[in-house]
């Protein structure tokens, strides 16, 4: 009949039976039987979804600790669960989590690609029932896999579904640093100094960063290197112009010598006074020998073009 309070009440006693009873393979069986049965109850169903997740999800979506032995049937309940909430829209933010979680216990069993592969499945984006910080964090988790897993066009996609606007609000400081960090390493496998700079200056501008002396000197001495790096535009001067009127540049002499030096109309012999400091800030080394090869020899490039413009 119609009596919602007591069918719910049965389905989770039932669970809960068998959870005491340690039988793994019922406590799926009986979640199976009574989330599949026809035309059961909205109420029924998240109840039973909402009952299982605390016994396979610590917190808001790391997998329970478990002895080796267990992470099988733990595992199975996680994936009998996101089945379940597939498709239902009253279960997206349960479907959210326990995809999170099953990525999770992919990544630790060092399968990157499977973990990626399972989060791209949810287009968290579309959901309604989640809160735009949850998202965020969602999406930052799909592109972190997705750079690991060295898909870089898939991570340009996922990229593109984080609203700069959000970023910008007062609690979203750590996501802002996170996102842009991650935005450092798809440009830097693209080798584009002009983007790169700005995905530095982006953290370099979070108040938390400037509150910070040692992490906004690096973010800052990072955007001076590969603005230096950038192609001539209009928006690189420009760029360029901005960081010049910045006090803070005057902390660090050599910087704001070859921000000065890279504005006026005058020869710049090579190599450049201070380009031997310039080529020891961790963000230039970051990515290998080869990629720093490339960024020295581009600094010669980029002096010559200077000289002949």
């Amino acid at each position: 009949g119609n009596d919602t309070s007591n069918l719910v009440r049965v389905c989770e006693t039932s669970l809960q039976y068998c959870k005491d009873a340690g039988d793994d393979e019922l406590l799926l069986t009986t979640l199976q039987t009574l989330a599949t049965r026809r035309s059961q109850k909205t109420q029924a169903i998240r109840a039973l979804v909402q009952k299982c997740i605390p016994w396979c999800i610590d917190g808001q979506y790391q997998p329970v600790s478990v002895p080796d032995n267990q992470k099988k049937a733990r595992d199975k309940l996680v994936e009998a669960l996101r089945e379940i909430s597939d498709g239902k829209m009253f279960l997206e933010a349960e479907r959210a989590r326990l995809t999170r979680c099953m990525a999770m216990i992919m990544e630790q069993e060092g399968d990157i690609s499977k973990a990626a592969d399972i989060l791209q499945e949810v287009h968290v984006e579309t959901y309604g029932s989640l809160s735009k910080r949850e998202k965020v964090e969602f999406i930052l988790e799909q592109m972190r896999l997705t750079l690991d897993k060295k898909d870089y066009v898939r991570a340009a996609i996922v990229a593109g579904k984080v609203s700069r606007k959000h970023l910008q609000e007062e609690n979203m400081e750590e996501y802002k640093v996170k996102f842009f960090t991650l935005m450092g390493e798809l440009h830097r496998h693209e080798k584009d100094a002009f983007l790169l700079a700005k995905d530095y200056h982006a953290i370099y501008s979070t108040p938390h960063i400037l509150n910070d002396e040692a992490k906004w000197k690096d973010a800052l001495q990072s955007t001076v290197v590969f603005l230096a790096l950038s192609p001539y535009s209009n928006e690189q001067q420009d760029m360029m112009n901005r960081v010049q009127e910045d006090s803070n540049l005057e902390k660090m002499p050599s910087f704001q010598k070859t921000i000065q030096l890279l504005l006026k109309k005058e020869i710049i012999s090579y190599p450049m006074v201070n380009q031997a400091e310039m080529e020891a800030i961790p963000a230039f080394l970051e990515g290998g020998q080869d990629l720093a090869k490339f960024w020295h020899d581009l600094f010669h490039r980029r002096i010559i073009q200077h000289n002949v413009r």
